[in-house]
């Protein structure tokens, strides 16, 4: 390990973008060679315009240089009927000239301190849940110094191309349509996800701040959208995209978005994504829900088959009702509730 350099450690501040790109490259370059380097717009996106703002902690030398950053990407959600945050922890990074391992914390534990003490607290002000999906050395630190706990494996639900049709559903009368997300999202979105949501008690928040943010401005998307109408009425909406997940290419699908006991709805949409999927050559479809949702269950009866990945989903509670059982049961997420599509 290098001598260590005079540093402080504090908030992100305007003008530290171009640092943290460097130091963020050059660490994330080092141990994957399939890496591609963000850009500068890809991270404003994610830290600046995110309309539940940022997280972020950095130790930075006299000179201005990002020695380690510990971040965050929080997200709006509506916690037992009310407004909260929970953040996902995304982007750890420490210079490995300075990396210490194990044996005693290091730069990871010395950001990710201040930032658990500083965004980490009950809702309202504060986040009551911090969460992330680790690779193994980032779990092992941060069970041992950081209080996170395992909250499940990840499994995905998968469903092969072009496989049978029948068995996501029968045809129906309901109309049917799609297209880009860069077209504009479909009206009545947002009270289609307060049906969607009116029995869950943990879910992200999908307005359309949200959802614009999340699928429409993202650099370099290719999200697509799928909606399903009962005459005038939105009953169902979809959005996926072309893309690897767990390195598997597949149409990932970043949300569903269809009011409990609408079969026909979920039917539906999930017909025209297999054939649109299938036109493209694509192999499979990749869904991603947590064990307790309804739609764990759904998608099997549908033909999607339980497949294990290589993530699990760790969390750190500020508020003793939201522990880890309580939100292994009542938290409900999606592949686009993640930064992994």
């Amino acid at each position: 390990m290098s001598e260590i350099p005079a540093y402080t450690i504090r908030t992100y501040q305007p003008g530290d973008e171009a640092r943290i790109l460097e130091a963020f490259n050059r660490c994330f370059a080092a141990v994957d060679p399939t890496f591609t380097p963000r850009t500068l717009e890809a991270w404003r996106w994610q830290y600046l315009e995110n309309p539940a703002g940022h997280r972020i902690y950095l130790a930075v030398t006299e000179d201005g240089a990002v020695i380690s950053q510990y971040a965050g990407i929080p997200q709006r959600m509506r916690l037992d009927g009310a407004p909260a945050i929970f953040t996902q922890a995304v982007d750890s990074m420490t210079d490995p000239r300075f990396r210490r391992g194990l044996k005693k914390p290091g730069f990871f534990v010395l950001t990710g301190y201040p930032f658990a003490e500083n965004f980490g607290g009950p809702p309202p002000e504060r986040d009551p849940v911090m969460w992330g999906l680790p690779v193994p050395p980032a779990w092992r630190i941060g069970k041992a110094y950081l209080q996170y706990q395992l909250i499940r494996n990840v499994n995905q639900l998968v469903f092969a191309l072009p496989g049978e049709p029948a068995r996501l559903g029968a045809e129906s009368a309901l109309t049917i349509d799609g297209g880009a997300v860069d077209a504009g999202l479909p009206e009545g979105i947002e009270g289609l996800f307060e049906r969607f949501a009116a029995e869950r008690l943990a879910v992200g928040l999908r307005d359309r701040a949200y959802l614009e943010w999340r699928y429409r401005r993202k650099p370099g998307h290719g999200y697509r959208f799928l909606t399903a109408r009962r005459g005038a009425e939105l009953v169902g909406a979809l959005i996926w995209r072309d893309g690897h997940f767990d390195l598997q290419r597949a149409a990932n699908i970043a949300e569903f978005l269809v009011a409990p006991g609408d079969l026909a709805a979920g039917d539906a949409l999930l017909r025209e994504l297999a054939r649109e999927a299938t036109a493209l050559g694509l192999p499979r479809l990749q869904a991603l829900f947590p064990d307790t949702a309804p739609e764990w269950l759904a998608f099997q009866q549908r033909g999607f088959l339980v497949v294990p990945t290589r993530y699990f989903l760790v969390g750190r509670e500020y508020h003793k009702r939201y522990e880890m059982r309580w939100l292994y049961r009542h938290w409900y997420y999606s592949l686009g509730d993640t930064d992994l599509i």
